[in-house]
């Protein structure tokens, strides 16, 4: 919001005055001045602080009437082993079952009464639970945040009831076919390691979790080291105070072993699961990216904005602003296409999904050899003018989203989970601006280059393309 303002005022005069060629050059080069890099300089600026106990909040008071607080805690399906599978998913949805302070009802009332709304998420290496409210009821927020992650109610009758709900997720699940793709993804890649487990657990697995396992699940990791407290919106400079008077109690001894993780290791695979009920094949392929504070992550996410996202609804295939969407969104019975680069603490997946008819071999196959290419084209050939489009995908992207008190919450408190530091948006678009044709060509070549992929097919997939073919690709880039 505060870029648009910036630029929209300083553009105006430019607008208004028409009296001669020289002073509007002049201001048009006045508005150009105003740059990405001095609006965030002037954004507000988060702070973080760190208990005695470990536990650290990091604020961002931007003066809005509305504000999200919540704690985003390292735990997650890469703890679990096959056995427990699921218990980091299971203990987060407990937490909206209510307390021994507040029963369910009570805690949706107390909700219910300040306007405000309990929100929680697990992926394979956090848990988050947040509270979007009014910037006048914070310390009420913290105070329940406090009592939910701390005193959540394990008794026998809501653990069972939640456990025949997750049951049933699991099975509707199957029909989510993008879900279960990524999720065979992930078993593939990281084939024997805790990162191939779903967070959502198994059918074998969700049933044999107990209410002891969960508590001790809350006691290993629910410690404030492994925990941020996030606050971003109106009324939240204080909620450092906050945080020392609701949390600043809470130890970190351990009743067991501290939790660990086992190393990472991607393997080069593939995974079909053939299903003709499904209208279409559903595929994804990707390499092993880099963790997100590796020095090329921000290299192949700009990298990742070359091909972006199409389907075939979009009204340009030869015309898109993509050169793959160019070559191929036209033809080989293509519905849709999504790169993506998923970036977790210490590894990642870049790579790309897409479906299609799959009615022949040739058609799959030439949708690869395309992406193959376009690869080899950020690796060899991509120019200056092409990164700076991209880097100003990336910016619209980032930004946009960035300008929720959600997402900049989650923003910040990943940055101190990952990394142990926070970026301001100032150093951040400092280090994209730091990007040039020159970089991106050599993270390509460093990961995406003569590099094993990860392979995986869901639905129709008899013209799944061959994997070898695929592979030899790779590889074929350089004279």
């Amino acid at each position: 919001m505060a870029l648009r303002l910036a630029v929209s005022s300083a553009l105006r005069p430019a607008l208004n005055s028409q009296k001669n060629q020289k002073k509007s050059f002049q201001v048009r080069n006045a508005s150009s001045a105003v740059s990405v890099k001095d609006v965030l300089a002037n954004a507000p600026q988060a702070e973080v602080t760190t208990l005695k106990n470990g536990f650290r909040v990091v604020t961002e008071d931007n003066g809005t009437a509305t504000a999200t607080v919540g704690v985003w805690i390292e735990t997650g399906s890469r703890f679990e082993n096959e056995k427990n599978n699921g218990t980091a998913h299971f203990l987060e949805r407990l937490i909206h079952k209510g307390t021994g302070k507040r029963a369910a009802a009570a805690l949706e009332s107390e909700l219910n009464a300040i306007g405000a709304k309990l929100n929680s998420f697990t992926e394979r290496d956090q848990t988050a639970v947040f509270v979007q409210t009014g910037a006048q009821d914070v310390e009420k927020v913290v105070d329940i945040l406090a009592d939910v992650l701390r005193n959540s109610k394990l008794d026998a009758s809501t653990i069972d009831s939640e456990r025949a709900n997750i049951l049933k997720e699991l099975d509707a699940s199957d029909n989510h076919h993008q879900l279960v793709l990524f999720d065979m993804l992930h078993a593939a890649a990281y084939q024997g390691t805790p990162f191939a487990h779903s967070v959502l657990g198994t059918s074998a697995s969700i049933p044999t979790i107990t209410a002891q396992q969960l508590k001790e699940w809350q006691e290993d990791h629910y410690r404030p080291v492994r925990m941020v407290l996030s606050a971003v919106g109106g009324g939240v400079s204080n909620v450092s105070n906050l945080a020392e008077k609701y949390f600043g109690d809470l130890s970190n001894e351990y009743p067991r072993k501290v939790p660990q993780v086992d190393g990472t290791r991607f393997t080069g695979s593939e995974y079909r699961y053939r299903n003709d009920n499904v209208p279409h094949m559903y595929a994804a392929f990707a390499v092993e990216g880099v963790g997100y504070a590796h020095k090329d992550a921000l290299a192949l996410q700009v990298a990742n904005q070359f091909i972006g996202q199409w389907d075939v609804t979009h009204a340009t295939s030869r015309t898109a602003p993509s050169r793959l969407v160019q070559k191929i969104g036209h033809d080989h019975g293509l519905q849709n296409l999504q790169h993506f680069n998923i970036n977790y603490k210490d590894t990642g997946l870049f790579g790309i999904y897409f479906v299609a008819d799959a009615h022949d071999l040739n058609d799959t196959s030439g949708i690869m050899k395309s992406v193959a290419h376009e690869w080899k084209h950020l690796a060899s050939s991509t120019t200056d003018e092409e990164v700076a489009m991209a880097k100003n995908k990336l910016r619209t992207s980032l930004y946009q989203n960035l300008e929720t008190n959600t997402q900049k919450a989650g923003f910040n408190a990943k940055e101190l989970l990952y990394t142990g530091n926070l970026r301001q948006l100032s150093d951040l678009e400092a280090q994209i601006q730091k990007i040039d044709a020159g970089v991106v060509r050599e993270a390509i070549s460093r990961h995406v280059y003569d590099r094993d992929l990860a392979a995986v097919g869901v639905g129709r997939t008899e013209a799944f393309p061959n994997y070898a073919h695929v592979r030899a690709g790779m590889s074929w880039w350089r004279l």
